[in-house]
């Protein structure tokens, strides 16, 4: 991967990461503390494997949204928030 695509690839995560954490809809659970999730718990949810690499969050994401019975992948819900959207809205679609 060439240091222009890294830096790309960078920038869009910083920006992902801000959106999400500006996210109002998130904000709103009350609940959100009783439905956390441990990443060990994320990670037998999802069926991810194998346990002795670093963890890829992408892939995890994209493994939990095919556990909620989703088409989407977690680089169709980074766009979905990069163009204005909110998780619960993405969720939702």
């Amino acid at each position: 991967m060439s240091v222009i695509n890294l830096e790309q690839k960078q920038i869009r995560l910083k920006q992902f990461l801000q959106r999400i954490s500006e996210d109002e809809s998130l904000c709103q659970k009350k609940s959100i503390i009783d439905e956390s999730r441990s990443m060990t718990e994320l990670l037998l949810m999802s069926g991810y494997g194998p346990w002795n690499e670093s963890i890829d969050l992408a892939r995890l994401i994209t493994l939990l949204l095919e556990k909620r019975g989703m088409k989407g992948c977690s680089e169709a819900m980074m766009e979905h928030i990069l163009n204005g959207g909110t998780i619960d809205g993405f969720l939702q679609s």
